[in-house]
């Protein structure tokens, strides 16, 4: 499920590059919520960037719309009778739904400042899609167990065109943006692009705000995708032009 979180630990600002508009990157902390046992387990599916650099939770001064990470959630009484923690059987149903990638593509970096380095993930297969990128401070690759992916067939081509955030207009250097994704069921993770103009990837969001499971295992959201990404029945994203 889509949930609202807000604790999060600063990355990244774009305090020194010279750009013209302010920026930060805040990565999501405290993903394990429970009292006498774990209940939830809140995964990482990217960085968040804020107009300016005040803390991003609930949007922050940035205010665009809800900052949202994706949980998983153990129903249950009781524990389990094999002896499996509650936290164990999250992590396990977390790793095979939600995969972490087999690497990164780097997208984009600058040096004014504090350097920053700009990381998408690599779904293990196309039957996953990434959310969110991932910032670093240093020229690493950040570690794969940092972000997960999400199964294709959870997912939508987004119904509203991505909201732009930033653009690093005067700073100098390889030309970049940042976006998030504009509907009510976007994450709103990062997503960063080349160039000042609307990114033409596909931003995908979750079908539903809330995915359960028979006791089969079987869940309640399966879209069947047409070559090309597109859900079976039509659904093509529209893209924005201009800002």
């Amino acid at each position: 499920e889509l949930v609202a979180h807000s604790a999060f630990v600063s990355v990244w600002t774009s305090e020194g590059t010279q750009s013209r508009r302010r920026t930060s990157i805040w990565a999501a902390d405290q993903l394990v919520h429970g009292i006498i046992r774990v209940t939830a387990l809140r995964l990482s599916i990217g960085d968040y960037a804020n107009q300016g650099f005040a803390d991003v939770r609930g949007g922050g001064g940035g205010g665009i719309n809800r900052r949202l990470m994706l949980q998983v959630k153990d129903n249950r009484w009781s524990g389990s009778s094999s002896g499996a923690t509650s936290e164990d059987i999250l992590r396990a149903v977390a790793d095979h739904y939600c995969p972490h990638p087999v690497k990164y593509r780097h997208v984009w970096s600058q040096r004014r400042g504090t350097p920053l380095f700009i990381w998408r993930p690599v779904p293990p297969s196309d039957a996953f899609v990434a959310l969110g990128m991932i910032a670093t401070t240093e020229n690493t690759p950040p570690k794969l167990d940092a972000v997960r992916c999400v199964p294709k067939s959870f997912c939508r081509p987004a119904v509203d065109p991505p909201v732009f955030l930033w653009d690093d207009t005067g700073s100098g250097g390889k030309p970049a943006s940042f976006w998030i994704g504009g509907s009510n069921l976007a994450a709103q993770a990062l997503w960063v692009t080349q160039g000042h103009a609307a990114p033409y990837d596909t931003f995908w969001e979750l079908a539903a705000e809330s995915i359960t499971f028979d006791y089969t295992g079987k869940p309640s959201v399966h879209v069947r995708h047409e070559t090309g990404g597109s859900p079976k029945g039509g659904g093509v994203m529209r893209r924005q032009t201009s800002r």
